[in-house]
């Protein structure tokens, strides 16, 4: 295939020029040559460079191919590919992803329903009592469907949830539906492009992921690279604008629900060492929310169903539990009969609040709350016997 002479890719070639900055949305557009990501549009000639991502068909009919990837230099505008579900894309009102695509249904059927609806009720009588005549919006032949030729596109709507800017103190997204014009795909933003909000939204999908891998597929390795990037996401998160106290509310949740969890699976693969520092890190957490009772973020977890005997007693009993098993493991049991005689402390602590048997629980969460901190008191004293034995 021969390019026109204003859409020649060529190969990268090392000579010095003025820097010109990455376009901060890189489109992903279809060329003759397959797809190619935008990389930067420069602003003095319109002309766009564009990394070819399929230049390997073509270059396979070359002898010697490149090993560099090729670039095209253009001033045509491309389409962009065509959107799927989960992309990135551009849209007139920012920038998102796409949640789901559907077909309009553009035949007149609903139409002339809503018509005859209004026409039923647009009666009129006479004076002397006659019967009302039928009101002659009303048509005597049914409506007829449009069928679509075959070469008839269908018409789809995209439903795509911003990203790019949020309702101040909800963490709801704001959702578009668009018919005309398409989105434009975009490449993916990296993790050192995200900001705190796409930070904290990255890792609790890790945490779902994990999940699954953990309790479904009981592949503990996978989940802990799974948790282990879901924190490292997050651990030097920079918040800015888009940091409400709802981002922050979730921030603390997931680090501390993936600690304790890759702590876990540290525990089933023996990772002692790794899986204490794990769950060290979630009592840090823990121990500064806990400090600040009472405040916004407390607030939020509180009302949106973590109460304190979830946050501060479950998950922190949790934490106790898994840094007392690696010290046992490790043979440092005097440590961990400390640190297990703290968390069964935590834990007699709000099982008496809650009464003999949850008599005092005044919701589900808190009976829910109290049969889970039963049984790991029980696991606390199961591995406190085990210190005393092995001592």
């Amino acid at each position: 295939m021969t390019p026109p002479r204003t859409t020649t890719p060529t190969q990268n070639q090392n000579y010095k020029r003025k820097y010109l900055p990455e376009d901060a949305d890189q489109a992903i557009v279809q060329t003759p040559y397959g797809r190619g990501l935008v990389v930067r549009t420069r602003r003095a000639d319109n002309i766009k460079e564009i990394q070819l991502l399929e230049w390997e068909s073509f270059a396979k009919k070359v002898s010697s191919p490149p090993p560099e990837p090729f670039m095209l230099y253009t001033p045509v505008e491309y389409p962009s590919v065509t959107p799927h579900i989960g992309d990135d894309v551009i849209c007139q009102y920012g920038r998102g992803r796409i949640t789901a695509i559907s077909i309009v249904d553009m035949s007149p059927d609903k139409e002339n329903k809503d018509c005859d609806k209004n026409s039923n009720t647009n009666t009129s009588s006479n004076d002397n009592g006659a019967t009302p005549t039928q009101s002659p919006l009303k048509s005597s032949e049914p409506p007829q469907k449009s069928k679509p030729t075959p070469n008839q596109k269908p018409i789809l709507k995209y439903t795509i949830a911003l990203t790019s800017w949020r309702l101040s103190q909800t963490r709801k997204p704001i959702h578009v539906h668009l018919i005309t014009p398409p989105p434009r795909v975009v490449r993916k933003h990296t993790l050192n492009e995200m900001d705190a909000h796409s930070r904290v939204s990255f890792a609790q999908h890790q945490k779902t992921l994990a999940n699954a891998q953990f309790s479904k597929q009981k592949d503990y390795a996978l989940a802990l690279i799974t948790y282990a990037g879901a924190v490292d996401a997050v651990r030097n998160v920079q918040h800015d604008h888009s940091s409400n106290n709802y981002v922050r509310a979730d921030l603390v949740v997931v680090m501390v629900t993936c600690s304790n969890n890759a702590g876990m699976c540290c525990v089933h693969l023996k990772k002692w060492e790794e899986g204490r520092k794990f769950a060290q890190n979630a009592l840090i957490l823990l121990d500064a929310l806990y400090q600040k009772r009472g405040r916004n973020i407390h607030g939020i977890l509180n009302g949106e169903g973590l109460i304190d005997a979830k946050l501060f007693g479950e998950w922190r009993v949790k934490s106790y539990f898994i840094v007392g098993r690696c010290c046992l493991e490790k043979g440092e049991e005097d440590v961990a009969s400390g640190v297990l005689k703290k968390g069964l402390e935590v834990g007699k602590v709000y099982l008496e609040e809650m009464g003999t048997e949850g008599c005092k629980c005044k919701s589900n969460l808190e009976k829910a709350s109290y049969k889970s901190l039963l049984g790991q008191v029980k696991e606390i004293r199961k591995l406190m016997a085990e210190c005393v034995e092995r001592k």
